[in-house]
């Protein structure tokens, strides 16, 4: 009949709809968008029921599918939220890769905080983030790194605040410039005592972030600073007959080379005999190198740094 098959033109329009809504937001949609399109909670109910829809939060929905990505998770629960709301603090630091792991649940970050609690979702109480402190990626909505380190500073260990700092800088994500606006904004928040000492290695005279590329490398510029060592620069390259070495951390002028000797690349056959001869081509040209482990840093942190404290002022 025409009136059953206008009814039906209108619902596979809608549906369609609902797709090209899902497809742009990655695979998502809320409850009230689908109330635009004639679909009620019961409704909703009921295609959830029959696979249409998948519940990944109160009211919000996959649509069509149930495999999401951690992605299309954290998209569902900035709708769940509400507008506004954006990935913060611990999550965002896993977002970001400055933590291994995220944390169980989901830290966001909302304009004002009302409604009712969601399950497995944690609502920040803080200064609402400005837009430069914040940003888009891969459809997420999340605090920059540089807001992250200002929201984690207060509620972390100094051990833990220097391990992210660090990770910022190995995945060159650490912007001292934004930071330093974050700080301006935050004033007297709790914490920027802890993430002013956990920034002072990688604040250099000519603002460059050292070239950090692993957790040891920078656990050694931290020691090395902390101690009041001279800077050294961070994997520069060193020329010795006409062969090209790079250096986890030289003190060109004293000829000094501290060099990280990591589990994962110094314990095999070839990175031995590697390393046997770099340090050859070292000492042929005068320069006094130190190799130190992962487990040397832990046993006799204040011995090595002595050391190698001597070797400068030699």
């Amino acid at each position: 009949m025409p009136g059953q098959k206008n009814h039906g033109t209108k619902r596979s329009r809608s549906q369609g709809r609902i797709a090209d809504k899902a497809t742009a937001q990655g695979g998502v949609v809320s409850l009230d968008q689908l109330r635009g399109e004639g679909v009620s909670r019961r409704r909703a109910a009921e295609r959830a029921q029959a696979n249409s829809l998948h519940r990944i939060h109160r009211g919000v929905y996959t649509v069509g599918h149930r495999a999401v990505s951690r992605q299309t998770i954290l998209r569902g629960v900035l709708l769940a939220c509400g507008e506004g709301a954006v990935i913060s603090h611990g999550t965002a630091a896993a977002f970001h890769r400055l933590w291994d792991e995220a944390p169980r649940l989901i830290d966001v970050t909302v304009p004002v905080e009302a409604g009712r609690k969601i399950d497995g979702i944690r609502c920040r109480r803080c200064r609402y983030p400005q837009p430069e402190e914040l940003e888009v990626i891969h459809g997420v909505a999340v605090t920059t790194a540089a807001r992250t380190l200002i929201d984690l500073a207060g509620m972390v260990s100094l051990p833990t605040l220097k391990k992210t700092v660090g990770r910022a800088a190995i995945r060159r994500k650490l912007d001292l410039q934004a930071v330093d606006v974050s700080i301006h904004y935050a004033k007297r928040r709790r914490g920027l005592r802890s993430l002013e000492l956990a920034l002072l290695p990688y604040r250099t005279k000519d603002g460059k972030v050292p070239d950090v590329r692993s957790d040891f490398e920078t656990l050694i510029l931290s020691e090395l600073i902390d101690v009041g060592l001279p800077r050294p620069r961070a994997n520069a390259w060193l020329h010795i007959d006409e062969e090209r070495f790079l250096i986890d951390f030289l003190w060109e002028d004293q000829k000094v080379i501290v060099e990280t000797d990591g589990r994962e690349t110094h314990e095999t056959p070839e990175a031995f005999q590697n390393d046997r001869r770099r340090d050859q081509f070292f000492a042929s040209a005068g320069y006094r190198a130190f190799r130190v482990t992962w487990d040397q840093i832990h046993s006799e942190r204040a011995a090595v740094l002595r050391r190698i404290s001597r070797a400068l002022k030699a």
